[in-house]
């Protein structure tokens, strides 16, 4: 599976099939991380980057970006462990996959605009 698929019917179902909640959720998601990922700001404090990472894994598998959650996890266990260098390396493949996720959550966002 691609780390970017989104799986929106499961994402629904997480929201227990209530789609102005789920809509809510995406829009909550992307008021989030449309900016992507700051790389200073995580490097600045390893205690608010593990915040941030371990939101994103959250609300990623809330809205059925279920591979990518998987990885923001990998990637949320072994931060402290990193060096600087690697840290920034991975913030960087996290925001390849982050703006290819936002991007399908925007394009479902504007496909389903309707109200309940």
């Amino acid at each position: 599976m691609e780390l970017s698929t989104v799986d929106f019917e499961k994402g629904l179902h997480h929201c227990d099939d209530v789609p102005s909640l789920y809509r809510e959720v995406l829009h909550c998601y992307l008021e989030e991380f449309s900016p992507l990922l700051d790389e200073d700001a995580l490097l600045a404090s390893d205690d608010e980057a593990k915040i941030n990472i371990h939101t994103l894994k959250s609300l990623t598998a809330t809205i059925g970006a279920y591979a990518f959650s998987e990885f923001v996890g990998q990637v949320f266990i072994k931060w402290s462990s990193l060096t600087d260098s690697e840290k920034r390396q991975e913030i960087r493949q996290l925001n390849h996959f982050l703006f290819e996720v936002n991007q399908k959550v925007q394009h479902y966002c504007n496909e389903n605009l309707q109200t309940d």
